[in-house]
């Protein structure tokens, strides 16, 4: 008998205490065809867009062991590894949901922790600008970033400008490191990941992006575009819509859609992929 997964709480204990109940939804995601099961606890009350992100991160990293244990099983090998940080060095976007939380993970550090990460940010988003990118250009990314997401990402590795949380070769938020990192996952050589490769790494595919569909559970949410938020100017940018940060939705609501949106993207997938040839 296969034993069901702990439950993944959408609240922190603190948060939770508060809730009059807990609703657990359990979901089943088809990954090449691999079942992969989720149990949720969700406490009854209001959920914030940031509230979110935990839960996220979670079925980010069990889609991408799902990912690369289907990799082993074809006898292929992950060249990523502790330690190499070329791809630190190219545009990481961010959600929405995972900007407001990244400002609270930054802001609930020691003050010396998060004055190093802060002024790390604000470096690299001087020299971005100093490389005259109009203000004009980032918001309409900031709307719409993942149609033009490759163009800007290879116009930002000429920067060669490493993320503000990389010290000594190693991501200093290894664990609340965002989506998109966990999703990035290479069997080329680790070479063709650097600036100045010829060659374009294989990037393995995943079957169901997290990021995306955290983009899109706060774009229905907020009934607004699907927005992308480049990683250095994240924390002046989450400064800059605090108001959007408060709002909230029913915890129940907010799951149940995030866990439609990763089905539906799943099964759309899945059939796309039995009519390649």
């Amino acid at each position: 008998m296969t034993q069901e997964p702990t439950p993944t709480i959408l609240y922190e204990p603190e948060k939770a205490k508060h809730a009059r109940r807990l609703e657990i939804v359990a979901v089943e995601i088809d990954i090449l065809g691999q079942p992969v099961h989720f149990r949720v606890g969700v406490a009854d009350g209001p959920a914030r867009l940031a509230d979110i992100v935990p839960l996220a991160r979670t079925i980010s990293t069990k889609l991408a062991l799902t990912v690369l244990d289907s990799l082993s099983k074809n006898g292929q090998s992950v060249s990523c590894h502790k330690g190499c940080s070329a791809c630190c060095h190219y545009l990481i976007p961010l959600s929405v949901p995972e900007v407001f939380r990244l400002r609270e993970e930054v802001l609930s550090m020691s003050a010396a922790a998060s004055g190093r990460i802060l002024q790390s940010c604000l470096d690299t988003a001087e020299r971005i600008l100093d490389r005259r990118l109009r203000t004009s250009y980032m918001e309409r990314f900031s709307q719409s970033g993942q149609p033009r997401l490759s163009q800007v990402s290879k116009w930002y590795g000429g920067l060669r400008l490493a993320c503000p949380f990389l010290s000594d070769g190693l991501c200093t938020l290894y664990e609340q490191r965002p989506i998109a990192c966990r999703e990035h996952i290479v069997t080329s050589s680790p070479r063709t990941c650097e600036i100045e490769a010829t060659n374009e790494p294989e990037v393995v595919r995943i079957p169901v992006s997290v990021l995306d569909a955290l983009g899109q559970l706060a774009a229905d949410l907020e009934q607004s575009d699907v927005e992308a938020v480049m990683l250095p100017l994240a924390l002046p940018w989450a400064q800059s819509n605090l108001e959007r940060s408060h709002r909230s939705w029913p915890a129940a609501t907010m799951v149940k859609r995030f866990v439609d949106i990763l089905k539906q993207t799943a099964s759309e997938n899945a059939a796309a992929l039995a009519q390649s040839p």
